[in-house]
């Protein structure tokens, strides 16, 4: 499984205009998620449908992956790189036209527009580090762009955060700043060696036939959807329990900043280095089965903790366990299928995260009427020992033999 591209200068090449896209997508991931969330709360006190609209735009985006994946292989003319500086390119037009906006009915529009359209570069970039980079430093080289994609958000989002303190009109500068990343990150994939994006078959919802045409890759995703509801429909809830006085906490502001982002993307930062490693020396399943066990103890210590310490300490390792699942969910696919594969198969993985995604923030909530948030967690963790049980069944797959 080592692509055509792949030799020590195209993977320079590769790894040091990745690392500037990351940067400047980073920037750009926080402008649409988080910035663009707060604007249609404080700016335009957006009605909850919108703002729910907003949220799950993350999500359908993932899920339409393979549709769009799909149309774009029809073309044969365009490479994937090609294809991502067009995305970037129309999503930083978009998100410029928001800044002109009166209300949340013409702010909100570009904004869900750019937020799907964000999401379709993530199968290329598979295609690509399946193509210019070999196995055996794959996952270590990728770590190091996630961490740099990490970084950039973390810092960029108190310097927003500060600004909208001084004055709610200076989204319109902090969205065009967004807008510039965008097109740096353009810009950027435009330097990286990449192929034409491989013909995905005669239907455009023939990668989504790779879940059930491919027994393994099936299985691995209903393994990886279990995990997946008991994350997302933790998430929300995690914030719930820290400032909902009704659950004996009641944290500040600042803290819940710390609890819910700060500390789980630090130490998602810190640990990508040893996801990494531990990727290109292993395959799957072991590390599927680490990032379930480090959810379940984080879940557990999190529900069951009213100090700020204890709180904290879960909070970190829930967030070492997102460095791993977000190496899982660039790479995984590139361990079982050849490079021919590669973003194929991973449109229809994405297009899975897109659909538990959607639902499962929904499920918390509605058990939250039926159990305690410490009854919630017990259940996540069953479903995560599920999941973990699933995995190990299919750790002697052939298909990993060689990973």
């Amino acid at each position: 499984m080592f692509g055509k591209f792949s030799s020590e200068k195209v993977a320079r090449e590769t790894f040091f205009f990745d690392g500037i896209r990351c940067f400047f997508s980073g920037i750009v991931e926080f402008g649409l998620k988080n910035l663009a969330l707060m604007v249609a709360i404080r700016v335009f006190a957006a009605p909850k449908i919108w703002k729910s609209l907003l949220v799950s735009a993350w999500f359908a985006g993932y899920f339409i992956t393979p549709i769009t994946q799909a149309l774009a292989s029809k073309t044969r003319r365009f490479t994937t790189m090609q294809f991502g500086r067009m995305y970037m390119f129309t999503i930083a037009l978009a998100i410029f036209f928001s800044t002109f906006a009166g209300s949340f009915r013409t702010f909100l529009p570009p904004i869900i527009f750019a937020t799907i359209l964000f999401k379709q570069s993530d199968p290329l970039m598979v295609d690509v580090y399946g193509q210019n980079y070999s196995p055996n430093e794959r996952a270590s080289r990728v770590a190091v762009v996630l961490m740099i994609f990490a970084s950039s958000s973390l810092i960029f989002s108190p310097i927003c955060g500060k600004l909208l303190d001084i004055n709610l009109k200076n989204y319109g500068h902090e969205l065009l700043i967004v807008a510039l990343a965008a097109i740096g990150s353009g810009m950027s994939l435009s330097k990286i060696p990449a192929r034409v994006l491989p013909h995905a078959g005669k239907s455009i919802f023939s990668n989504f036939g790779t879940l059930f045409d491919d027994k393994l890759f099936g299985m691995m995703s209903l393994w990886w959807i279990f995990m997946g509801i008991a994350n997302q429909m933790t998430t929300p809830l995690r914030t719930e329990y820290l400032t909902n006085a009704a659950f004996g906490v009641n944290e500040t502001n600042l803290f819940v900043t710390h609890a819910c982002v700060t500390v789980p993307i630090i130490f998602r930062i810190l640990s990508s280095p040893l996801w990494g490693r531990f990727f290109d020396r292993s395959n799957v399943v072991p590390i599927k089965i680490a990032i379930n066990i480090f959810l379940i103890i984080g879940f557990w210590m999190f529900f069951h903790s009213t100090t700020r310490a204890m709180i904290l300490a879960a909070s970190a390792l829930i967030g070492i366990a997102y460095g791993g699942g977000e190496m899982m969910l660039h790479l995984w696919v590139t361990k079982i299928v050849d490079s021919e594969k590669f973003s194929r198969y991973m449109s229809a993985n994405v297009s899975v995260v897109g659909l538990v995604g959607l639902f499962s923030p929904f499920l918390g909530y509605n058990l939250l009427h039926y159990f305690s948030l410490q009854q919630i967690s017990i259940i996540a963790s069953m479903l995560l020992l599920v999941s973990i049980f699933g995995f190990f069944t299919l750790r002697n797959h052939p298909r990993f033999a060689d990973s």
